[in-house]
């Protein structure tokens, strides 16, 4: 299932997929640059490349902005991850949060049922998303 998905801005809608990689603009809070990320779209593979090439600092935290809309991709159930609309077809879509800190590899898929948690994610820590802002669709 994951790896033929799709990713979408949940602002706009417009795929953020570009071949095999999602292409995302960022820009880094404490240094003003900006610039494009290409990730892979595989959650758990944290693997990526930036144009103009860019050095991130562990624990620098980056914020990722629709190419298309300009619209911060910040979710508003936790703002320490960025939030994507993960398409599988056309009538089903997941939430896909991942970490806006560098260095922090967790990614939470949101499904009808349940969190798929990837990444560096301790078992016993618990990781607040709030809950009232989730689409009424989605629980």
């Amino acid at each position: 299932m994951v790896q033929h998905c799709q990713y979408h801005c949940p602002k706009c809608n417009k795929s953020l997929t570009e071949g095999k990689k999602v292409q995302l603009n960022f820009e880094r809070v404490e240094h003003q640059h900006k610039g494009l990320i290409f990730l892979e779209p595989e959650p758990g593979n944290y693997e990526f490349y930036t144009s103009p090439p860019t050095d991130f600092k562990n624990g620098e935290r980056v914020v990722f902005i629709c190419p298309k809309c300009n619209k911060d991709l910040t979710s508003r159930k936790n703002k320490q991850f960025a939030e994507l609309k993960m398409m599988v077809n056309d009538f089903i879509s997941f939430e896909a949060l991942f970490s806006t800190v560098y260095g922090d590899k967790r990614t939470y898929i949101v499904t009808q049922d349940e969190v798929d948690v990837y990444g560096d994610v301790d078992p016993n820590e618990e990781v607040y998303f709030d809950i009232e802002d989730y689409d009424p669709e989605m629980l």
